[in-house]
Order: C-alpha cells, then structure tokens, then sequence
C-alpha cells in the first residue's frame, strides 16, 4: 500500500502561480519570483508544517488587480488540478460521493488554508457548503474576495471535474458585493446567484447529486484520511484558537449551545485537534462556552426590555433557575439583583 505524506497550502499557492502564468496575468519574471519564496518555504518547512498565509494573499491582490476584479477565482478555478492540491487533492479524487468530498473538504480545508474554512449543511433536499475566511486587512481584502469564489468555484465544480457529472449549484451567495464581470461567476455557479448576503455559500439539489458515485479503493482512501488527519495535528494556530471557538459561538448563541464537533468542522479542525489546541491554550470548550454564556448574560442585562426567562433562552438555558445558578457562579449575585445593580448607575457612569 502506499505511503502518503500530509502536504501543506504550498500546494496550493504552486498552483496558483501555475494558473495565474497560463492566463498571462504574471510575467515569466513575477512567476520565478513567486516560486523562489516557493522554494524557500518548502525548504524551511516540514512536509506537515503550515505556510505563511501572507504569500496567498499577496499573490490574490495581484490577480485581483491584474483580471480587473475577484471573479478571476472563479476563472482560475476552472483548470483546477486536485492531483496538485496534496493530501486533501488525492482524497478528493479517491472519494465514492460528491457527499464524501464535502465532507472532505470541511474538515480538512485547513491543510491548505489555514485561515479558511467549509461549514456542510444538509436538509431533506438541499445540501449547502458555507465558506468563511478569517478577517484580513484592508490591504488584502481584494484578495480575500478572490479567495472565496476561488474557494466556491472549486466546490461547484465538483461533480463535474471528479465525476464526470454536468451537476451546477442550484444557488450561490457571496457576502461582499457583485464584481464588475459577472460572466465569470455564472459560467461556474449559474444564474441564480445573490451578493451582499450574510455569509458566503453555495447549494445542490440533493435528488440530483443522490446517484452521482464512481468506484474507489477504501484501503486507500483510508490511509488517506489517516494521513490528512495526522496532517493536521502539524497545523500550526496562526491566532488564538480559544478566541475564534469564543467567536463562533457568540454568533450562534440563540436559544442553544453550538456544539464542540460543529464549532471544530467550522474552525476546520477535528474535535480532537481542537481539544488539544485549547488546552495548549490553558482552556477548554466547556471553558469557553461559559465564558460566552457569562459575557452575553452581562450585556443582555442591561437591557431592561429583555426579560430573564429570555435572557436565559438566548445563553441556551432550558430553564430560569439554571440562569440564576451559573450567575452566581460568575458574578456573586442573581441576575435580578446585578440589573438592579445597572439600573441604579447612570448610563454616563457605566
């Protein structure tokens, strides 16, 4: 059987600068310097270490720039080659289902970016990959943009390019506003495609993807998985885990607790990674959680139109009288008596 050695985005940006020469939007010149600082991450690093993110983006601005707009992702993405993109390239390609492949792509994407990351969804007739990319600099946003429909358009893609398969998304939703060349955009992703939405992602007709399915070797396909699993233990944190789980969860704290293995598929992590990246950390996702609940709790109090039986709705408390008990816990008083507290301090002196 074979051996497989958990690669790193420099996979990526290689391709990437391949991609960006065949269209003429880098000279010969920028294309030898690109694979210079190539060359030397790959000498500097460990076959399972992580890159600096910093040369993607660099090289996403300059597309960006070069093409006129972000929807250069979209056309770069459509001579995309999985057999260039590592580990998670082979285990794509070696996947039953394009199920499989989302699946794939969600939890391991962080092999080659570690500031992006899939989030899957599936109801009874749709299945839906959501994207997010941690937030850069004004200087890199144009590249960011980029990065998301190149990110999409791969996913979009999908059927066609690893089954065989003329399966297009039935909907995409980009969370920045439309590019100038829409033309791009719909050749990959359709015509049912929305901007300036709340969050970056594209959908399938589950009834349509249902009897898509080629031929695979699991003893492969195994050793794969286990190889990208232990590829991702070499991923180092770039920021601080505890606060993007912190970040995660206060943006789903509505009536229930995101739980630990979504907060990890969203971080593109494994819940085992996660756990051990938060104790490096001294913390824990129990920890966290609290700590979300008890910071919520503090600002929704001193709002006196939001009552306590909702209050303790929204931290995902079934019942009031736990409320009180953890706002013991954290404040040393009922949360009735900490409003009363905020009630009597003049709102310049808070």
């Amino acid at each position: 059987m074979r051996t497989f050695e958990a690669k790193t985005s420099i996979d990526l940006f290689d391709q990437l600068i391949d991609l960006a020469r065949q269209h003429d939007l880098i000279s010969k010149l920028e294309a030898a310097g690109f694979r210079k600082a190539s060359a030397v991450l790959k000498k500097g690093h460990s076959a399972g270490s992580h890159m600096g993110e910093e040369a993607v983006l660099e090289l996403g601005t300059l597309l960006t720039d070069r093409w006129g707009g972000p929807e250069v992702g979209a056309v770069l993405a459509l001579k995309t080659d999985l057999t260039r993109l590592g580990i998670l390239g082979e285990l794509i390609l070696q996947s039953e289902t394009p199920q499989a492949v989302f699946y794939q792509m969600a939890r391991f994407n962080r092999l080659l970016n570690q500031r992006s990351a899939f989030e899957l969804t599936t109801t009874p007739y749709r299945l839906t990959m959501t994207h997010s990319h941690a937030r850069v600099g004004p200087r890199f946003s144009r590249a960011a943009q980029f990065g998301t429909i190149w990110a999409l358009a791969n996913v979009a893609l999908i059927p066609e390019h690893v089954f065989g398969a003329a399966v297009r998304p039935v909907s995409a939703h980009f969370d920045f506003a439309a590019p100038a060349d829409l033309e791009p955009i719909h050749k990959v992703f359709g015509s049912s495609i929305l901007f300036e939405q709340p969050a970056a992602a594209v959908s399938f007709d589950r009834a349509r993807l249902k009897d898509i399915r080629k031929d695979t070797s699991l003893p492969v396909w195994k050793a794969l998985e286990d190889a990208a699993e232990r590829g991702l233990d070499d991923v180092p944190a770039l920021d601080s885990v505890a606060g993007r789980v912190r970040h995660h969860l206060g943006e789903h704290m509505a009536g229930s607790i995101a739980s630990e293995s979504s907060v990890a598929a969203r971080l593109g992590m494994s819940v085992r990674t996660m756990q051990r990246r938060l104790s490096d950390e001294g913390t824990s996702f129990r920890q966290e959680v609290d700590a979300v609940r008890s910071e919520t709790a503090r600002q929704l109090l001193g709002d006196r139109r939001i009552s306590l039986s909702e209050i303790a709705f929204r931290l995902g408390y079934g019942e009031l009288a736990a409320f009180n008990h953890a706002a013991l816990r954290w404040f040393g008083q009922s949360p009735g008596s900490l409003r009363r507290e905020k009630e009597a301090v003049p709102e310049n002196e808070r």
